[in-house]
């Protein structure tokens, strides 16, 4: 699976931010939304660019630290649910 995303990009609260595109292809749809931003980031780290800064710490749906938001929506569209609950096949 590909996704095209748009990622907030800022490197401090004094530095004006901007959305950023990136492309995630190859991607399991039972890969998790922060599986696949850790891909993603591996990716980044790999040709030497920042990689994307994100909360996520139970990934078991508990803790819920991964509130990222998803297509517009905070965690995700899969109400109720932690982001790590969300898998790609949803898409």
């Amino acid at each position: 699976m590909s996704f095209k995303l748009k990622i907030w990009r800022q490197q401090n609260r004094e530095t004006r931010g901007k959305f950023v595109d990136y492309e995630a292809t190859d991607i399991s749809p039972a890969a998790s939304i922060l599986e696949m931003l850790d891909i993603v980031n591996e990716r980044l780290v790999l040709k030497g660019e920042e990689p994307i800064a994100f909360d996520s710490d139970c990934r078991e749906g508990i803790c819920g630290t991964c509130s990222l938001t998803i297509n517009g929506e905070a965690h995700g569209p899969d109400h109720p649910g932690a982001a790590c609950e969300l898998y790609m096949r949803q898409f």
